[in-house]
């Protein structure tokens, strides 16, 4: 693979292009999951056994670039009609294709949840609260390309003062939220960087920004198993009051203060309302109501918790990536609860 990556197309089209990624390896070429590998093609006992700092060097001339990421996807989809004509040709050409076969979709992009069939979109929908289709329906652009959203969607970045960019190589790299990364533009070259030691033959990470799995699963197709920047959400209903999205962190199972304000609110009695006017709940109101509020969360939880669980056990061995993307979620809920527990041993939901 190694040697016939180096004589490809898009690698002496990066060349041409002036792209720089001296001690970074294209790796993968004949499998779905393409990647970039630390490769010191000049080692020797002066080189530097583990890599940092400055790892690409692209031009922006290189790039593909748009005010938004609907003009960029209309634009990639112009220079994907345009074919061998087009500037960017040799790198469309490495860009994944979108396929179908017997009526489904094949290929890299398939594992973005909007390329999937009814069936497995709605068992996912049952085991997590429909956290997922309703993510899919918000982010749903019928008017683009379907291919050139997608690529957009999970390959794209921002370029400070240009806008969206499909980048050349970087947009191989992989994704790992504990990789300190930073890019900057100089002299309309981009610079990327990585605060992280890699040895060779490691792949080589960066961080995309702080991506919840549920983000990560819609527009890019993955689930880490160990992501410290996960929230997970659940709806509670009231009668007569609107949904209340209460959001709990994965690092520790932290409910966030906004939806506890809002419970507050909604289980205070007209009493506590009028002594609470100007706090804006963000505080408790009283010890009864405080144990209401988090009676109402912990038997959301639970049931979410049980959803999540069992979809997970019907689907082990399956579909690994929805079995993590429930398993991770069963995790985070689970912690909320337990904190919940802590906090009023003698709770009952």
């Amino acid at each position: 693979i190694k040697h016939q990556m180096k004589s490809s197309p898009f690698l002496s089209w990066c060349s041409t292009m002036n792209i720089n990624f001296p001690n970074l390896q294209l790796c993968g070429e004949t499998t779905q999951y393409r990647y970039m590998t630390y490769d010191d093609p000049v080692f020797s006992i002066t080189s530097s056994p583990t890599i940092n700092g400055n790892i690409l060097q692209c031009p922006l001339s290189a790039c593909i670039i748009a005010d938004t990421p609907e003009n960029l996807s209309h634009k990639l989809a112009k220079e994907r009609d345009l074919g061998c004509d087009s500037y960017y040709a040799p790198y469309i050409d490495v860009l994944p294709p979108l396929e179908s076969k017997d009526g489904r979709y094949i290929g890299p992009l398939s594992s973005m949840p909007r390329f999937w069939n009814t069936e497995r979109i709605e068992f996912v929908s049952a085991a997590d609260g429909g956290q997922m289709e309703r993510k899919l329906n918000e982010d749903e652009r019928k008017d683009l390309d379907p291919w050139a959203w997608a690529c957009v969607s999970s390959r794209a970045n921002y370029v400070l003062g240009h806008g969206f960019a499909m980048t050349p190589i970087l947009d191989m790299i992989n994704h790992d939220s504990s990789v300190s990364t930073s890019a900057k533009i100089i002299d309309d070259n981009l610079h990327l960087s990585i605060d992280d030691k890699f040895s060779i033959g490691d792949e080589i990470f960066i961080s995309y920004g702080d991506l919840t799995n549920l983000e990560t699963l819609c527009n890019y197709g993955f689930v880490s198993n160990d992501n410290k920047c996960n929230f997970e959400s659940i709806d509670i209903f009231m009668m007569r009051k609107p949904p209340c999205k209460v959001t709990i962190s994965g690092m520790d199972g932290s409910i966030d203060q906004g939806s506890l304000a809002t419970l507050r609110s909604y289980l205070a009695t007209p009493t506590e309302l009028e002594n609470a006017s100007n706090s804006f709940f963000m505080t408790p109101i009283s010890d009864s109501n405080e144990e209401e509020v988090y009676c109402l969360i912990a038997s959301f939880l639970d049931e979410a918790i049980t959803d999540a669980s069992e979809g997970a056990d019907k689907i082990q061995g399956e579909d690994d990536l929805v079995e993590t993307y429930l398993r991770k979620r069963a995790e985070t809920l689970q912690k909320a609860l337990q904190n919940i527990k802590k906090k009023f041993p003698l709770l009952e939901y």
